[in-house]
């Protein structure tokens, strides 16, 4: 996610004169990040994305079987299988970017190029995507820790796909679908009953607490580090969305952690879960 608002001076007066020469930085960048991209594409990659996924989930809805614990709910079943098949897809083009493109965190603002912008465009595309999905099955109150989340996501990275800003940032951010392959993974093992302490489970938790504070701690510790010592770069109302944005991403991610390091190492279960029908428990502990 991309940023910046001025931070308060020693003195007043200088105020005034940071605002200007942040608007006549942003101006600059956003000149430079457009002459090379596109913009239409990314718009395209946004709209085919919610085709595609729409149409794999009628694919999984008509070939691939509902597990046995939520036969009575479906649509979780199949809402949380495309999550992971989006974790899958984007983590690894989030390693790919970070692998062949190691000069992206010398300019986390104005670094772009098609490989790294076509895959924020593809993640806005799915989080709109799983907005819709959510809206049309009616469980955008039921589930408003995840409506929170895409609202916060969402409105930073159409922004940053519109602009050709801070895709660097979303690179950064975009990190954490990694640990969300195995965060989904670890759901869908409960949903086809497979015991907490069968190996293939345990090792699963355990990648999935790693790479959540390897990839979503990391993520969020580099953005607000970038919030805090380049604020000039971006326009004042950008940085306060990013703000709240940030706090949003911060809270859910410090809440899930902690129950999902309280579920499966403090007190690690001895049956499986009584399966509820919360979105894919993303932000909820598993009872």
């Amino acid at each position: 996610m991309g940023f910046g608002l001025p931070g308060s001076y020693p003195f007043h007066e200088h105020h005034t004169a940071r605002n200007s020469s942040s608007i006549m930085a942003s101006d600059s960048d956003y000149t430079r990040s457009m002459q090379k991209v596109d913009v239409r594409y990314g718009y395209l990659m946004i709209f085919s994305t919610i085709i595609v996924f729409h149409s794999l989930n009628n694919l999984v809805a008509r070939y691939v079987g509902t597990p046995k614990s939520v036969r009575n709910d479906p649509w979780r079943w199949r809402n949380l299988f495309i999550s992971w098949i989006h974790g899958m897809i984007c983590g690894l083009w989030n390693i790919s970017c970070f692998l062949l493109y190691p000069e992206i965190f010398e300019d986390l603002i104005e670094h772009i190029n098609y490989f790294t912008y076509m895959m924020v465009a593809f993640s806005t595309g799915y989080f709109l995507y799983d907005s819709i999905d959510m809206y049309l099955n009616n469980r955008l109150k039921s589930n408003w820790e995840v409506t929170l989340h895409h609202i916060a996501v969402t409105s930073m990275f159409w922004s940053n796909v519109h602009t050709g800003l801070c895709i660097g940032y979303n690179c950064v951010a975009l990190m954490a679908e990694i640990n969300s392959f195995f965060l989904h993974s670890r759901k869908l093992l409960q949903m086809y009953e497979i015991g907490f302490n069968h190996w293939f489970y345990k090792l699963v938790t355990y990648l999935n607490l790693f790479s959540f504070v390897s990839c979503r701690g990391f993520s969020i510790c580099r953005i607000f580090y970038g919030m805090y010592v380049e604020p000039s770069r971006v326009p004042v109302v950008f940085y306060v969305c990013l703000s709240m944005s940030m706090v949003v991403m911060s809270v859910i991610n410090v809440i899930l952690f902690w129950r999902l390091f309280k579920s499966d190492i403090l007190k690690p279960q001895k049956q499986q879960p009584k399966l509820n029908g919360n979105h894919n428990s993303f932000y909820r502990k598993d009872e």
